[in-house]
């Protein structure tokens, strides 16, 4: 189970997501691709500039406000998503959301809750 150092992609928790892409678009100048039919509520994918493929997203929070340790989540790229979220959960972590598929291409994601309540996401082509 090896992984990158490389930040595969971050999120954004927020509770208005129109409200934050505005606020966003005018500190950074970012503009948004909708990624429709998420399914864990609406979902806007960062993208930094023109052709420039998405770095990001902002996640509507499906808890408001969203808790301590769930308002920004950082994905690493790792080779294995299972065997990842358990040496976390060996190590004393929880799996907070299991391994999904993103759809086709994008591959699939995770994450877990470290003993101090951090969420860390994991990113894998497989």
């Amino acid at each position: 189970m090896s992984s990158s150092d490389a930040v595969a992609w971050f999120e954004i928790h927020v509770n208005d997501i129109a409200r934050m892409r505005a606020f966003y678009a005018q500190v950074f100048g970012w503009t948004y691709a909708e990624l429709p039919g998420f399914p864990l509520g609406e979902y806007s994918m960062i993208v930094a500039g023109d052709g420039d493929p998405p770095l990001g997203g902002l996640a509507q929070s499906a808890r408001r406000p969203p808790p301590a340790g769930e308002s920004t989540v950082v994905y690493l790229l790792v080779d294995d998503i299972d065997g990842t979220l358990d040496a976390a959960a060996a190590a004393g972590g929880t799996v907070h959301r299991p391994k999904m598929n993103i759809g086709g291409e994008h591959g699939y994601c995770a994450i877990f809750q470290d003993p101090e309540g951090n969420h860390v996401g994991l990113w894998a082509d497989h």
